[in-house]
C-alpha cells in the first residue's frame, strides 16, 4: 500500500481560496511535503525589473 497523503487536495483548495478571498492578486503557493506544510508567498516576484530614473536617461 501507499503512504497516506501528507498534504491533501482539500488543503491546497483551502490555501487557494484564502488567497483569493483576501483579495491578493499575486501569490505563490509552495507545498513542503517533507515538513507537511504549505507556504503562501505574497507579493511581486523578486525577478521583476525595477524602473530606475537613471535607466530612463
Amino acid at each position: 500500500m501507499t503512504a497516506p497523503a501528507r498534504i491533501c487536495q482539500a488543503d491546497m483548495e483551502r490555501a487557494t481560496k484564502a488567497v483569493k478571498s483576501a483579495g491578493i492578486e499575486r501569490a505563490r503557493i509552495v507545498m513542503d511535503l517533507k515538513n507537511q506544510r504549505i507556504d503562501i508567498i505574497i507579493g511581486e516576484s523578486g525577478n521583476a525589473p525595477k524602473a530606475d530614473e537613471w535607466d530612463r536617461e
